[in-house]
Parts: C-alpha cells; structure tokens; sequence
C-alpha cells in the first residue's frame, strides 16, 4: 500500500510538471517569435533575459559579451523585475570553473547549486544555469540564470534555456546581418563614404537638431577642377583613383562628429556639426589646403544653416552658388554663401 501510494504521489508530482511545462512552452513561442525578429543584438539579449524571468522563472539573468580580444563583460541584466539594465557582475574563469570549461569546448551547459567550487558566480542562488551563444566564429556570449522558483533543476527546465540560447545565437547573427546590408545600402561602393540618400538623410537629421539645439552647421560642396579633362586623359581607371585619394582625404581632414558623403559624380559633401562663422572659415580653409597638399585641385562652397538658408534645398542652392562663385574666381579655391 505504501509503494502504491508513493506511486501516486510521484504520477502526480510528474503530471504537475508536464502541465507546467506545457504552460511553459506556449508562453515561451511567443518569447521566440519576438527574439526572432528583434533588428539588433542589444534587442536579442534583452528579449532573452526577460524570457529567462518570465515564463522560464529565473529571478535573475545575466549576459555576458564573450570577446576574443577584450574576454568576458557583463553586459546587461534583469534582476527581480522586467526591467533591463547595465549589469557589473564579473564571472569566474580560473580553472575549474564552469564557465571557462564552456569556453574552451565550444559547447556544452553548465548547472549546479549555491556552493558549488565551479559556480560563475560567488552569490548563485539556489542553482544556476549557464549556456553559450554561438555562432560561426565560436562562443560570442553566455547566458546566466539563477534564483528560480523550483528548489532543483529539472532537465526539461535547462533544455528550455539551451533552446533560448540557440533562438538567440541566429537571431543576433541575422541582425548583425540586417545592419550590415543596411550599411552597405547606404554607403557609395568606390569610395565607402554616405551616399546621396543617406547624406540627405543626415542632413535633414542635422537640421532638426540644430533647431532644437539653437546652434548651427555648415553644409560644404566640393568639387574637382576639370575632372572631365582627367578622365579624358588618363581614362576613368585612374579617374576613380582620383575620386578614392580625394573621399580620403576629406575624411582624413574632417572632424570626428562630421558627416562625408559622395553627392554624385565628382562632387562631394561634408556637413561641419555645431561651427559658428568663425570655425566655419577655418575648417573650410583648412580642408582646402588639405586637398592642394594632396595634389588635387578642387572648389569649395560653404552655406550655414540657418544663416543661410531655411531649409535642406535652399541650403542646397545657398552652397551650389559658393561653388560656383569659387570656380569663377580661379578654381582650386573656396567661396562662402
């Protein structure tokens, strides 16, 4: 009679578990669904540690960026809420440990309890959880879990959170490769610099900045001398190499916080960020001297917003008329709206 009843007992205690886990696994779908579509690896890891608290029931979970160069870094976490924030946690990876022993097998989790020599951390709470996100490259992250409402890990509960992992290890590679073919869309192929459309993007950003902020920008053409007569002469291999020396050396010229893109053909732009008159002038007359160094003759037009225009196309025009002005006098030189 007392085996029969511990029969009972232990029937019971096994169709609470599957009915828990079945509740588990539906609300976890709808966890995948959105990890699978977030647009960048910061999305991913906070999709995954709030599904790690819920519907897993994980009090806490953290992230940590594995980097081949710079090693293991807290990233983020959620800690007793949904809320996700910056998390300060160090790992342990002396030997022995769990976690170092994930990192040099490529694979493979990690569980234990409060105590444990091999635990990652030294506060775990009642047992842990830990499993890598992977890619082609190797482990790029790992995710810890602890302090879950179960007072012993069962096996379907960490076959849960590897299949979380596995969700999140694509989901990061095809937002990093979303980003990619993002950038490159706005990017020109023979010089790397902005495109006209996302310069033109930029520079409708700038402006709406600028008028919240009540400060000013300049918006400067750049134009090569006689680039037809390049072409012409030399053929247009040794025209892209022109274009190329000259993307670079605007780059090499301009400010961290300034914008260079390629308008079309041979002409160029850069928007100098937050310059009065003054800074203005001297950017302009510093990347000119610049361009003769490098042995390119080109003209210059500067406009600034809002002194000189009032929005993008009038800014535009404002620029276009300097240009203009620049070549009539000489060329090789610069002109101001």
């Amino acid at each position: 009679m007392r085996s029969l009843t511990n029969r009972i007992i232990e029937l019971e205690r096994e169709r609470a578990d599957a009915r828990e886990q079945a509740q588990t696994l539906v609300a976890l779908q709808g966890a995948f669904t959105t990890i699978a579509v977030a647009r960048t690896p910061q999305d991913v890891i906070a999709h995954v540690l709030r599904a790690a608290r819920d519907p897993l029931g994980f009090d806490r979970a953290i992230y940590f960026d594995v980097d081949r160069n710079r090693g293991i870094d807290a990233r983020a976490q959620v800690d007793g809420s949904d809320v996700v924030e910056r998390s300060t946690e160090r790992i342990d990876v002396r030997e022995g440990s769990a976690a170092l022993s994930i990192l040099r097998n490529g694979d493979g989790d990690g569980v234990g309890r409060a105590g444990d020599l091999s635990a990652p951390l030294v506060d775990v709470r009642t047992w842990y959880g830990l499993s890598p996100l992977t890619n082609s490259d190797g482990t790029i992250g790992l995710l810890y879990v602890d302090g879950h409402r179960s007072r012993e890990p069962r096996d379907w509960e960490f076959g849960l959170i590897r299949a979380l992992t596995t969700i999140a290890s694509v989901a990061i590679d095809n937002s990093i490769l979303l980003a990619k073919t993002q950038e490159l869309a706005m990017r020109d192929p023979l010089t790397g610099l902005f495109n006209r459309r996302a310069f033109a993007e930029r520079l409708l950003s700038e402006i709406e900045n600028s008028e919240k902020a009540g400060n000013s920008f300049a918006y400067v053409m750049i134009d090569i001398d006689d680039f037809k007569r390049i072409n012409d002469s030399h053929g247009h291999a040794h025209g892209d190499g022109v274009l190329i020396k000259l993307g670079e050396t605007i780059s090499r010229s301009s400010r961290t916080n300034d914008v260079v893109g390629r308008f079309a053909g041979d002409e160029f732009v850069v928007l100098l960020t937050n310059v009065d008159d003054d800074q203005t002038r001297t950017l302009v007359a510093r990347l000119s001297n610049d361009l003769r160094a490098s042995g390119l003759s080109c003209s210059l037009g500067a406009a600034t917003f809002p002194q000189d225009a009032e929005d993008s196309e009038s800014l535009l025009a404002a620029a276009d008329r300097a240009l203009y002005s620049a070549k009539a006098a000489g060329k090789n030189g610069f002109a101001f709206a």
